[in-house]
């Protein structure tokens, strides 16, 4: 396995780094990174409320709750968050929303897992390789992928490529901890390429993606969103497939420190309400959204709205999405890959859902 960066030592430390590429990235050098930097602050760029974003006429009369957010500036950005934090709806609902940017949704968890935030959210993968690790609870689905949304998620290759079968032999990259490293898996499993005719070269972060593929370190990157179309501009490099031939259809969680949801159950329940209320927002204004994740964190507005037009944001969590985990739980054991064991029912809590959202939740624990 190939790293061009370790990522190990963002465990408990992470470093000041600051990034003005066209990804938007604010800083964080390794996954670990989205360990949402709220605390000391090294490594994160502060955002939202705390930086005067928030709207505070609708959240004067309500008690606020500080509540340190972390966000992934991958594909199109935790827009919910953001539009959430934009259009006052956290302050209306007691949150006052303080928000750091990193990579990768499993940057956000691994920032949980070191108390330095009380809200993160990350796909199925990450989510499970990490739930084990420390005390955080699934507070419910952010977003899951069709048919439609799965063709925005493209595989991206370089010369010499012409068919999947080709991949075998190849320099694969994947951003190790997140769904990718699933992706691949799946993919490769149903093309029938064994995992050692293949090399992974793992990287931390887009921008680094990019040098490497411009380089020829890596042959084949699997790529949504800005960071798609931004690689798709390499000399050389083409679309192949999209992920809809994987079979993977990947789901997105809202995750907290439990001790949090605890001591603060009010304010859990009002960052589902808001994140409601800045789902229903985006679905009727797609491009102020896509402006407002430029703004932010630079994220091209083309790339943006392509990805909102196809993307089914949610805030809710039925039998159906616990199944999806429980299913890929089972697999990641199987492979050996999930280390350790862990209950996954006491992983969630659906009680601030309930009270905030009650017809948004079909769990039956």
């Amino acid at each position: 396995m190939n790293e061009i960066n370790d990522r190990e030592k963002w465990v408990m430390k992470v470093t000041k780094r600051k990034r003005s590429s066209a990804f938007g990235l604010a800083a964080a050098a390794v996954l670990l990174a989205i360990t949402a930097g709220c605390g000391g602050n090294a490594g994160v760029k502060e955002t939202g409320a705390a930086a005067g974003q928030e709207k505070g006429a609708a959240a004067a009369a309500v008690k606020q709750v500080d509540v340190q957010f972390a966000l992934d500036t991958a594909a199109t950005g935790s827009p919910q968050s953001r539009v959430a934090v934009e259009q006052g709806y956290f302050g209306k609902n007691g949150v006052q929303a303080k928000t750091f940017d990193f990579p990768y949704g499993i940057d956000t968890l691994n920032a949980l897992l070191v108390d330095r935030a009380d809200v993160g959210s990350a796909a199925d993968y990450a989510l499970l390789n990490s739930l084990g690790k420390g005390d955080m609870v699934i507070l419910g689905t952010l977003s899951r992928a069709n048919d439609v949304s799965a063709k925005n998620s493209v595989l991206l290759v370089r010369s010499g490529i012409g068919s999947e079968q080709d991949l075998a032999g190849k320099k694969l990259g994947v951003a190790r901890g997140t769904v990718f490293e699933y992706v691949w898996a799946k993919y490769l499993e149903k093309l029938g390429i064994p995992k050692d005719k293949v090399t992974y070269v793992n990287y931390s972060s887009p921008d680094e993606a990019l040098v490497a593929l411009k380089r020829g370190q890596m042959d084949a990157i699997w790529a949504s969103g800005a960071v798609r179309e931004k690689l798709k501009e390499v000399e050389g490099v083409k679309e192949l497939v999209d992920s809809s031939k994987t079979g993977v259809y990947v789901k997105a969680f809202l995750v907290a420190r439990r001790s949090f949801v605890e001591q603060h159950p009010e304010a859990a329940a009002g960052t589902l309400k808001a994140l409601k209320e800045a789902t229903d927002y985006i679905g009727g204004h797609k491009q102020e959204t896509a402006q407002l994740l430029f703004n932010k964190i630079k994220l091209p507005q083309a790339g943006v709205l392509k990805d909102l037009e196809a993307s089914a944001y949610v805030v809710g969590f039925t039998q159906e999405d616990y199944e999806h985990l429980s299913e890929m739980q089972k697999w990641l054991q199987e492979q050996g890959i999930l280390k350790g064991t862990y209950d996954l029912k006491s992983k969630i809590n659906v009680e601030p859902l309930k009270k905030a959202l009650p017809e948004s939740e079909t769990y039956k624990p």
